[in-house]
C-alpha cells in the first residue's frame, strides 16, 4: 500500500465517496476523493482516508483512480518539482539571513541604549558635581527619562515596521507558491492531452497498416511469409 501523498484542492473531484467500497483498511471508513500534488504523482486522482494523517500515522492510498503517468510526463513533473524546491530553498536561506541580520541589529541597538544610559548618568553626575544642587539632578533625571522614552518608542516603531515588512514578504511568497501550484496543474493537463493525441494518431496509423497488409494478403501480392511476419508484429 502506497503512502498517502500531498494533495491539492480540485473542485471537479472532491467530497466523500458515496459507495460503501473501497474503505480504509485501518479505519474502515468511506474514503474521500483526492488529487495528488507531490512529485511524479501530481495530478493523479485517488481515494484516501477521511481521518486526518497525524502523529506519523499514514493510512496510505485506498485506491488509485488514474493509472501511472507516461514516463515522459513523469520526467517532466520531476524536473518541475526540482525547480520549485530549488527556488523555495533559496527563499528559506534569504529569510534566515534576514533574521540573523535583524538579531544583530537588535543586539547593537541594546548595546547603544546601555551606552546612552551610562553617558546620561555620567553627564548628570558632572552637572551635580558642578552645581551642587539637588534640583539640577532632578531636572537631569527627568530629561534622561524623557530621552529614554523617546529612544524606546523609536526602537519599537522600527521593530514594528520590520515585522510588517516581513509579513508582506511572506504573503507575497505565499501567492507565488499558489501560482506555481496552478501552473503545475495546468502544464500537467496539457501534457496529458498531448500524450493522448499522440496515442490516438498511432492507433489510426496502425489500423491503416493492418488494413493494407490484409488487402495484400487477400490479393496475393508480395511475399506472403513476409506479410504474415508484419501482421504478427502489428498484432503484438
Amino acid at each position: 500500500m502506497q503512502e498517502l501523498p500531498d494533495t491539492t484542492v480540485e473542485p471537479l473531484f472532491c467530497g466523500q465517496l458515496e459507495l460503501s467500497e473501497p474503505t480504509c483498511m485501518m479505519h474502515h471508513m468511506r474514503p474521500i476523493k483526492c488529487v495528488a500534488f507531490e512529485g511524479t504523482l501530481t495530478g493523479r486522482r485517488f481515494y484516501g482516508c477521511l481521518v486526518p494523517q497525524t502523529e506519523g500515522i499514514n493510512c496510505g492510498v485506498t485506491e488509485w483512480v488514474d493509472k501511472p503517468w507516461h514516463p515522459i510526463l513523469q520526467n517532466c513533473l520531476s524536473r518541475i518539482w526540482d525547480m520549485y524546491h530549488e527556488q523555495n530553498c533559496g527563499r528559506v536561506v534569504d529569510k534566515q539571513k534576514y533574521e540573523k541580520h535583524l538579531a544583530k541589529l537588535k543586539t547593537e541597538n541594546d548595546k547603544l541604549c546601555i551606552e546612552y544610559t551610562k553617558l546620561v548618568q555620567d553627564v548628570s553626575k558632572m552637572f551635580d558635581w558642578q552645581d551642587g544642587r539637588v534640583d539640577h539632578m532632578d531636572y537631569q533625571k527627568a530629561v534622561e527619562e524623557e530621552e529614554f522614552e523617546k529612544k524606546k518608542k523609536e526602537v519599537e516603531e522600527s521593530a514594528r515596521l520590520e515585522v510588517q515588512m516581513e509579513k508582506l514578504k511572506l504573503a507575497k511568497e505565499h501567492r507565488c507558491i499558489l501560482q506555481s501550484q496552478a501552473d503545475i496543474i495546468k502544464n500537467t493537463r496539457k501534457a496529458m492531452k498531448e500524450v493522448e493525441q499522440e496515442r490516438d494518431l498511432l492507433k489510426i496509423e496502425k489500423a491503416k497498416l493492418e488494413h493494407a497488409v490484409n488487402e495484400l494478403l487477400n490479393d496475393g501480392h508480395a511475399s506472403k511469409e513476409k506479410l504474415e511476419k508484419i501482421k504478427a508484429i502489428l498484432d503484438s
